[in-house]
């Protein structure tokens, strides 16, 4: 009886040791970066910051657009104010403005939600949630991917300088 326990332990043992071993190795592998998951990343990176800047630039539209805000001077002191009637008295808005500044807000949040279920698909499509995370994880954690990744953004940048030179 006792020999077979021993035998059974021993087994286990092995195997313990074998997967420390070995787990490690596949680890490793599985979280490894290639040149084109960068790339991908990069290129995936380079569409959200655009899809941001659209976001941003409708913000700002809506603001500067609606003749209540006088050109974002009401929004950015009501903005300030954050609900607090002291400061909210102090500004002096009317019902108007507020209630410009209340459908300014609204409008952002939709902004905000397009441009969430934007970024979302585009990570999906083209480079995959898995990997997208992968990499990024990578960036703040090895100086050697990171170095890696902005030489391969410096060169996509450069490709698309010279194309936009080309038209």
């Amino acid at each position: 009886m006792k020999s077979v326990k021993l035998k059974n332990s021993l087994l286990v043992f092995g195997l313990l040791i074998a997967c420390l071993v070995v787990c490690p190795k596949t680890m490793a592998q599985d979280t490894e970066v290639t040149n084109e998951e960068l790339t991908q990343y990069a290129q995936v990176t380079a569409k959200i910051d655009s899809l941001k800047g659209d976001m941003k630039a409708k913000i700002s539209e809506a603001v500067k657009s609606n003749e209540l805000m006088e050109g974002g001077k009401i929004y950015n002191q009501l903005n300030k104010a954050k609900g607090d009637e002291a400061k909210l008295a102090e500004i002096g808005a009317s019902e108007e403005q507020l209630a410009a500044y209340a459908q300014i807000q609204e409008d952002i949040t939709a902004f905000k939600a397009e441009f969430k279920t934007q970024y979302t698909a585009v990570v999906k499509d083209e480079i995959g949630a898995g990997t997208y995370n992968k990499v990024k994880k990578a960036l703040k954690a090895d100086a050697a991917v990171k170095s890696q990744y902005d030489e391969i953004v410096a060169s996509l940048t450069t490709e698309s300088e010279e194309a936009e030179g080309e038209e």
